[in-house]
């Protein structure tokens, strides 16, 4: 059961709660003011606490304020006995989760507490949600500029539900990312999630994948076969690329978010599916309702809810952390030692323009580690014209004027340096010998430009 504590300055009061709520079960802890509950609340966690109103010292609501500017949202019951509207609004405004009049009932007192508990349980639930969505969405969503925190949040607000989502954006964005977070963050994690690819399946064949089919309904047809719909029945069904779904289809679809049912192709039964559905596109679909090629009522079922993913363009900040996220996730893959983006590397990945989106920069990434020969991953190891032909790779072409000549010739000693450290496979006596200079002079700039 919870633990409660019971503030009153009389002492009959907190004797006769206390005992009312510990033969329901409850640890009930008692105060016979504000300051001595406080000092408690620093020792020990309660899940509720029930508090007089008039007090000396310190009254019940400048203990609430208190309580709330400490230890957070615990909620807290008012008990008075010279109760006003005014004194039950200001009680309400200032947080409270319920007040009670003195002499109170038993049977009220108990209904209430329950209630509160309750609500404590379901804010402790909540809060559990947030936590795991963070943890799940965080792991394959990379970023921290303003753009993706607000996608966060808003996958936060949304998956908990069971509206409709509509996740718009360009290529290569990361909409399939967004979905599986969504599913994963939702009471239906346990649940299956089915994803289905609509630009890759021809009208008949996705009717038949979508729905199902009984035996005989077509030529082929030799055995009944379930539709993804029941795969995910208790789960969630993601349709990719929903732009390209068939136009006599999406009626089909349409019947299925209004009434949860289906029939199979060449069936009489109905079928009942519990299904949340997700969609995505690149496609403008009210383009698509003006050339008559997306119907206008399922676009409405589909867009409950319409989450953008932002273009990587509109987020070079979070390059360096996908990049270096990407470099991790391949060097274990392909078993190779690159461990590290040179800063020119860095430069020629914030400039690109990313046309593909975190995709183009994934298969850039993982094709510079195949081509890659040292520690770091260098420009000429990055595909033209995003990197250095290999042919110009002495020509360090990211100098550029404008700056003071000791940095550039700083970046030039630096680069070099580097070049020759790959060239020796990190052994520093070779390194010091191409570069014509002692070992010890090699360590005293390692140190100086952070090479070690």
């Amino acid at each position: 059961m919870a633990h409660i504590l019971v503030v009153d300055d009389e002492k009959n009061y907190r004797t006769v709660l206390g005992q009312l709520l510990a033969d329901e079960g409850h640890r009930v802890s008692t105060a016979d003011n504000p300051f001595a509950a406080l000092e408690l609340l620093s020792r020990e966690q309660v899940a509720l606490i029930l508090s007089d109103l008039k007090m000396p010292r310190m009254n019940g609501l400048e203990f609430l304020q208190r309580v709330q500017a400490d230890f957070g949202a615990i909620p807290f019951v008012m008990l008075t006995a010279f109760a006003t509207v005014e004194t039950a609004l200001e009680t309400m405004k200032a947080g409270a989760f319920d007040y009670l009049l003195k002499p109170f009932n038993n049977q009220e007192i108990l209904l209430v507490v329950e209630k509160a508990l309750a609500y404590a349980r379901l804010e402790s639930e909540n809060d559990a949600l947030r936590r795991q969505l963070k943890q799940s969405v965080e792991h394959e969503i990379l970023g921290r500029s303003p753009a993706i925190r607000r996608l966060l949040e808003d996958i936060s607000r949304v998956a908990p539900a069971r509206t409709s989502v509509l996740i718009t954006g360009e290529t290569g964005t990361g909409k399939e990312l967004v979905a599986r977070a969504l599913h994963r963050a939702s009471p239906r994690e346990a649940g299956p999630l089915v994803t289905v690819n609509c630009a890759a399946f021809a009208e008949t064949l996705l009717e038949s994948e979508l729905f199902g089919h009984e035996r005989g309904a077509f030529t082929g047809a030799s055995e009944r076969k379930r539709g993804l719909l029941e795969v995910a029945d208790g789960g969630t069904l993601f349709l990719d690329e929903i732009g390209e779904f068939p136009l006599p289809l999406q009626a089909k679809l349409l019947r299925v978010l209004q009434e949860r049912r289906f029939r199979r192709v060449g069936g009489t039964a109905e079928i009942e599916s519990d299904v949340r559905i997700i969609t995505a596109t690149h496609r403008d679909l009210r383009e698509m309702i003006a050339a008559g090629g997306f119907r206008e009522d399922l676009f409405y079922r589909l867009n409950v809810v319409t989450l953008q993913v932002p273009p990587l363009r509109e987020h070079p900040e979070d390059i360096p952390l996908l990049a270096t996220e990407f470099l991790r996730r391949f060097a274990g893959e392909l078993g190779r030692p690159v461990a590290d983006l040179a800063p020119p590397t860095l430069e020629a990945l914030q400039r690109h323009g990313w046309p593909g989106n975190v995709r183009e920069l994934q298969n850039v990434i993982e094709r510079g580690m195949l081509f890659c020969t040292g520690n770091a991953l260098q420009p000429e190891d990055l595909p033209e014209p995003l990197g250095t032909p290999r042919e110009q790779a002495g020509a360090l072409p990211w100098l550029t004027l404008g700056r003071p000549l000791p940095e550039l010739l700083e970046e030039v000693e630096g680069e070099l340096i580097r070049k020759a450290l790959v060239s020796a496979r990190g052994v520093q006596a070779q390194a010091a010998e191409l570069l014509g200079i002692s070992r010890s002079n090699l360590q005293y700039k390692l140190k100086k430009y952070r090479l070690e």
